[in-house]
C-alpha cells in the first residue's frame, strides 16, 4: 500500500514532462527505484544535507565556515575547515581531489561581489569568461572557442544541478540560490564527457530542507537596477519536502543610445532576468531520495551587441550627425535583442546501496532565443540582422560510485542525448529583405565510461579511466527564395576514447602531490550558416586535447595552498577559415570560400597558485595568481580583419598567419586578491569586504593582425587587444540576531575603462566598455 501511494506521487510528479519523456523516465524509474530498494536493506538510511537559501546577494556566512558543494553542510561543523566537492563525481575533501579546483561557496561569491556567470573570472586565476556577440564563453588556462553563432556550444562545459547546459546564450543570467560553484580546470573528458575540452564549471543550487526556512533579499543600485529574491523550503508531509526559489531583476543599463541631435534616445542595452527554480524531494523508501524540479529562466541582455564604432569608418559612416563616439554610447536606429526563454523539467534520483551510491539525472529542456542587432552603428537602416531559434534537449545520465571493494573508489556511468535546434536567419541590407535562412540539426550522443582508484599503499593512489562517446548530427537547410542557395541534407557522425591517468602521493594528512595525463574532447559539428554551395555543408572536425599536470595541495586549520603546473597540447580547434574552395575539381581554377574549419595546433603551458589563509579570527583572506603562455602553433590560414594603411579602412576576411600570436582570452598573467573582516555592531556583526582583480593585456575574441596591407610597423602585430587593468569590489553588510541584513555595495569602485567587446569589420573597428562604477544598497531577512 505504501509503494502504490509512493508511485502515485511519482507520477504526480513526472507529469510536469512531455509524454514521450514521461513514459521513458517512469519505466526507467520504477526499475531503479525496485532495484535500489532491493540493494538498500543493509544499509543505515542516508539523511540528506539540510537545504540552505544560498542566495547570491544575501548575507555572508559566518566566516568560520568554509563550504562548498552540493553536500555542503557536511563541512558546517568541520572547525578545520573543510571544502567537500564532487568533481571526481563522488563526495571528497578538496585537498585530496588530484586537479585543479577553485571551489566557491555562496558567501564567497556575495562578498566579492560576484552576482552573474561573467564575474566568474574575477575571483579565479586563469578564467576569463566574455561575450563574442550575444554567446557567453567561457576560457580556463587559454582553451576556448572562436564558433559564434546560435547552436554551437562551448568547450568548457557548463552543468546546473548536474545537468549540462548546451547553449551560450542563457548561462550568463544572474546566478539565482545557488550553495556553490566548482571550476574544474583543464580537460575533463573521462568523467564529464564531450565539450569539457577546457574544463567544467559545475553550478550547484540549494536542496529541499527538511526544516522550514526561507530568506527575502532586496537591493537597488545605480542605472535604476532593482533586484529582487524569495526562498521558501520545508517539509510538506513526512518524506516530502519543497522548495521555490523566484528572482527578477531589471535594469536601464549602463549604455545610452543618442539621437541626431547627440542626446540620449534610449536605453541601448536594458538587463531582465526573471528565474523560477522549484523542487520537490520524496523519500519513498530507506535509501531513495527522489528530486523533481522544474525551472524557468527569461533573460534579455544584449550589451554585447551594442556595435559603436570607434575607428576605422568609412566616410558615410562617420559624417552622420550624433553619431556616438564616447564611451558606452550607441547610434543603433533601433534597439538590440539578445533574449532567452528557458523550461526545464528535472528529475534525480539518488539509491544508496550496499556497495555505493547510484545517481540518475533525467531532464527536458526547451529555450527559444531571439536576436536582433544593427552592425552598422548609425541610424541609417544599412545593415540588420534578425534570427530566431529554438532548442529541445533531453538528456539521460546515471552514475554509480561504488565504495564496497578494499582500496578501490569506482565509479562508472553512461549517457544518453538527444538534442533538436531549429534556425530562422534573415539579414537586411539598405532595407531590402535578404535570403531568408531555416537551419535544422538534430543531434544524438551516447557515452559510458569507467573511473577507478585504487590504493596501492597507505598513502599511494593511483587513478585509471576512459570514456566512449559517439555522437551522430544531422543538418538540413533551405533558403527563401530557393533560387539564391540550393537546399543541403547531410549528417555525419563523430566518436572519440578519452583516457584519465592520475597518481596521488599522500605526504600527510591533508597534504598531497599529484602527476596526472588526461584527455578532452570536443565534439564535431557543422557550419550554421547556409552555404554557396551544398557541397560547402562541410563537417568540422572535433577539437582533442592532450594535457599533463602535476600539482600539491594543503590544507590545515586556518590554511590552504594549492600549486599546479600544466602543459596542453591542443589540436583542431574549430575557427572560421577563408581558405582555397576544399570542393574545386583538380586542375580547375579554385575560388576562395568562408568555411568554419580546423585550425591545426596550439599550446598552452604555465602555472598557478592559490592560498587562503584566517591570520586572526574573524579575518580570512584569500589570493591566486596564474600565468599562461597559450599560442597558436600551426594556423597559418586564419581568418582575419586586417587593415589598409593608406584608406585606414578595415580589410575583412584576410588570410593571416597566426603561428605564435596570442590566443583569444588567454592573459599571460591574471591575480585575485580578496577577504573579509567582521566585527561585532548592534546585537549583530558587521562583515566587512572586499576582491580585487588584475589581468594583463590579452585579445578577447578576435586574435587579428593588422596584416600584410597595415604600416610595417603594425603587421605582426594583433589589433583587438585589451590592456592591462585591475577592478575593484567591496561591501559593508550588517547581520542582526533576528536574521535581518542591511548592506551597501560597489563594484568597480576606481571606475576602471576597459573593454569587454573589441572587434571590426566593414562599417569600422568598434568596441564596448565594461560596466563603469555601480553603488547600492540591500536589505534581506532570512529565517
Amino acid at each position: 500500500m505504501m509503494k502504490d501511494r509512493e508511485h502515485m506521487r511519482l507520477g504526480r510528479i513526472l507529469m510536469m514532462f512531455p509524454g514521450s519523456v514521461r513514459r521513458h523516465s517512469l519505466l526507467a524509474f520504477t526499475a531503479l527505484t525496485t532495484f535500489g530498494a532491493s540493494l538498500a536493506t543493509a544499509q543505515t538510511p542516508v539523511t540528506p544535507p539540510a537545504g540552505g537559501t544560498g542566495d547570491v546577494g544575501s548575507v555572508p556566512a559566518p566566516p568560520a565556515v568554509i563550504s562548498s558543494g552540493p553536500l555542503a553542510s557536511a563541512a558546517a561543523n568541520d572547525t578545520a575547515g573543510d571544502i567537500i566537492v564532487t568533481a571526481q563525481r563522488r563526495v571528497e575533501r578538496l585537498e585530496n581531489v588530484p586537479l585543479s579546483i577553485t571551489a566557491l561557496p555562496a558567501a564567497t561569491l556575495s562578498q566579492a561581489g560576484i552576482t552573474r556567470f561573467q564575474d566568474l573570472g574575477n575571483i579565479s586565476a586563469g578564467v576569463q569568461v566574455s561575450r563574442g556577440g550575444a554567446f557567453t564563453q567561457p576560457s580556463i588556462r587559454g582553451v576556448t572557442t572562436l564558433t559564434t553563432g546560435v547552436g554551437y556550444e562551448n568547450n568548457v562545459a557548463v552543468y546546473i544541478d548536474g545537468f549540462y547546459q548546451p547553449d551560450t546564450v542563457g548561462i550568463n543570467g544572474d546566478l539565482v540560490n545557488v550553495t556553490d560553484v566548482q571550476i574544474l580546470k583543464g580537460p575533463q573528458g573521462t568523467l564529464y564527457g564531450r565539450n569539457a575540452t577546457g574544463g567544467a564549471i559545475l553550478v550547484n543550487t540549494a536542496a529541499p530542507s527538511d526544516t522550514f526556512t526561507g530568506s527575502v533579499n532586496l537591493s537597488y543600485a545605480r542605472f535604476d537596477d532593482k533586484r529582487a529574491q524569495l526562498y521558501l523550503s520545508g517539509p510538506i508531509t513526512q518524506g516530502v519536502n519543497f522548495s521555490v526559489a523566484g528572482y527578477t531583476r531589471k535594469s536601464d543599463g549602463y549604455i545610452r543610445d543618442l539621437d541626431a541631435t547627440g542626446k540620449k534616445d534610449f536605453n541601448a542595452a536594458p538587463v531582465k532576468n526573471t528565474a523560477i527554480r522549484t523542487k520537490l524531494q520524496l523519500k519513498p523508501f530507506d535509501g531513495v531520495t527522489l528530486t523533481a524540479g522544474y525551472n524557468h529562466v527569461y533573460l534579455l541582455d544584449a550589451r554585447g551587441l551594442v556595435f559603436t564604432v570607434f575607428d576605422n569608418s568609412p566616410a558615410s559612416i562617420d559624417a552622420l550627425p550624433g553619431r556616438a563616439r564616447d564611451r558606452n554610447t550607441a547610434s543603433a536606429n533601433f534597439a538590440p535583442k539578445n533574449a532567452l526563454k528557458l523550461d526545464e523539467g528535472t528529475l534525480k534520483a539518488e539509491i544508496t546501496t550496499g556497495i555505493g551510491k547510484l545517481s540518475s539525472y533525467t531532464s527536458y529542456a526547451d529555450r527559444t532565443i531571439g536576436i536582433r542587432f544593427d552592425f552598422d552603428a548609425s541610424k541609417l537602416p544599412i545593415s540588420r540582422t534578425d534570427q530566431n531559434a529554438r532548442q529541445k534537449t533531453f538528456q539521460q545520465s546515471v552514475d554509480y560510485s561504488i565504495d564496497a571493494i578494499d582500496n578501490v573508489d569506482l565509479v562508472i556511468g553512461g549517457l544518453y542525448y538527444h538534442d533538436k535546434f531549429r534556425s530562422n536567419f534573415v539579414p537586411t541590407t539598405n532595407g531590402v529583405r535578404g535570403v531568408q535562412q531555416f537551419i535544422n540539426t538534430r543531434g544524438t550522443a551516447a557515452a559510458a565510461y569507467i573511473d577507478a582508484t585504487y590504493n596501492i599503499t597507505p598513502n599511494l593512489f593511483l587513478t585509471g579511466g576512459a570514456r566512449y562517446s559517439y555522437e551522430r548530427k544531422h543538418l538540413d537547410y533551405n533558403v527563401i527564395p530557393v533560387a539564391a542557395l540550393l537546399p543541403v541534407d547531410t549528417a555525419a557522425s563523430f566518436s572519440s576514447v578519452t583516457p584519465r591517468f592520475v597518481a596521488r602521493y599522500e605526504l600527510a594528512d591533508r597534504t598531497n602531490v599529484y602527476a596526472s595525463y588526461t584527455q578532452g574532447f570536443r565534439s564535431g559539428t557543422f557550419p550554421l550558416t547556409a552555404q554557396v554551395r551544398p557541397a560547402l555543408a562541410l563537417p568540422v572536425r572535433p577539437e582533442k586535447i592532450d594535457a599533463y599536470e602535476i600539482g600539491f595541495k594543503t590544507a590545515d586549520r586556518g590554511l590552504r595552498f594549492e600549486t599546479a603546473a600544466f602543459y596542453y597540447d591542443y589540436r583542431n580547434l574549430q575557427v572560421g577559415l577563408t581558405v582555397p574552395d576544399p570542393t574545386c575539381t583538380p586542375g580547375a581554377p579554385c575560388g576562395i570560400v568562408n568555411l568554419i574549419g580546423n585550425a591545426r595546433r596550439a599550446e598552452s603551458y604555465g602555472g598557478e597558485a592559490s592560498l587562503s589563509v584566517t591570520p586572526v579570527q574573524d579575518l580570512n583572506l584569500r589570493g591566486s595568481v596564474a600565468y599562461t603562455h597559450a599560442r597558436y602553433t600551426d594556423f597559418a590560414t586564419a581568418t582575419g580583419t586586417g587593415l589598409n594603411a593608406t584608406t585606414q579602412q578595415n580589410v575583412p576576411g584576410q588570410v593571416q598567419n597566426w603561428n605564435g600570436q596570442q590566443a583569444a582570452r588567454a592573459p599571460t598573467w591574471t591575480a585575485n586578491l580578496g577577504g573579509d573582516y567582521t566585527v561585532p555592531v548592534a546585537e549583530g556583526r558587521l562583515t566587512f569586504s572586499a576582491n580585487a582583480a588584475y589581468t594583463s593585456s590579452f585579445v578577447i575574441s578576435n586574435p587579428s593582425l593588422f596584416g600584410a596591407l597595415a604600416a610595417p610597423v603594425q603587421v605582426g602585430k594583433q589589433r583587438f587587444r585589451q590592456g592591462a587593468y585591475g577592478l575593484l569590489n567591496g561591501s559593508a553588510t550588517w547581520v542582526g540576531a533576528s536574521g535581518l541584513s542591511f548592506g551597501v555595495y560597489s563594484d568597480n569602485i576606481t571606475n576602471t575603462k576597459y573593454k569587454v567587446v573589441s572587434s571590426g569589420g566593414a562599417f569600422g573597428s568598434y568596441r564596448q566598455y565594461g560596466e563603469p562604477v555601480t553603488y547600492g544598497v540591500r536589505a534581506g531577512y532570512k529565517f
